[in-house]
């Protein structure tokens, strides 16, 4: 890896970071800088395009690392529902590690990017959740279900899971998550594919 694309990358993941404590609006780019520890004349060397092209990074960046976390989870043999509870897990380990203070970075990111006239953001917010209900989407296929019943489900899941990370940071309590994954799990157990 050279120093160059270490120096992208590190501003990326500080970026993803940032996204998902403070939001878009709130994250300055010198922040970004000082958290990546890069130079100043870094930024529009490697986004020449500005700050709304390294968020778009920074979210795909955390699409991937959700994506590896729910296809961890759904890879499972086990019952879609454990799958479910598993990836539930994930989001309650990153509110514990952060008493409650990080959410979801796609989430945070899509809410602001619209107002903020950022379609390139909008854009990547959008595939984000396209790419996780996919995954799940194919766990269900896999388990029997038609793929537009499939589909489906996987929104209402994703919707769900996202939903219940909100609540449970506003709440600042696990109960909203460990309620939706028990409500899915008890819907996929009693669903027929």
């Amino acid at each position: 890896m050279t120093a160059a694309s270490t120096t992208r990358d590190r501003m990326i993941a500080a970026t993803a970071r940032l996204l998902q404590r403070q939001g878009m609006a709130a994250t300055g780019l010198t922040e970004v800088l000082d958290a990546a520890g890069a130079p100043r004349g870094s930024l529009y060397h490697h986004f020449p395009r500005g700050k709304n092209q390294l968020v778009a990074e920074a979210v795909r960046f955390s699409s991937a690392r959700i994506a590896r976390a729910i296809e961890a989870a759904t890879a499972n043999p086990g019952p879609l529902p454990e799958a479910i509870r598993a990836f539930a897990a994930f989001y309650e380990t990153s509110l514990a590690g952060s008493d409650f203070r990080d959410g979801c970075p796609v989430a945070t990111t899509a809410l602001e990017a619209s107002a903020l006239g950022a379609p390139e953001v909008e854009a990547a917010c959008a595939g984000a959740f396209a790419a996780w209900q996919e995954v799940i989407a194919r766990r269900l296929v896999r388990d029997g279900y038609s793929p537009d019943r499939a589909e489906e489900l996987a929104t209402f899941v994703i919707a769900s899971l996202e939903g219940a990370l909100l609540l449970a940071r506003a709440r600042r309590s696990m109960q909203p998550l460990q309620t939706v994954a028990s409500q899915l799990a008890a819907l996929l157990s009693s669903s027929t594919a």
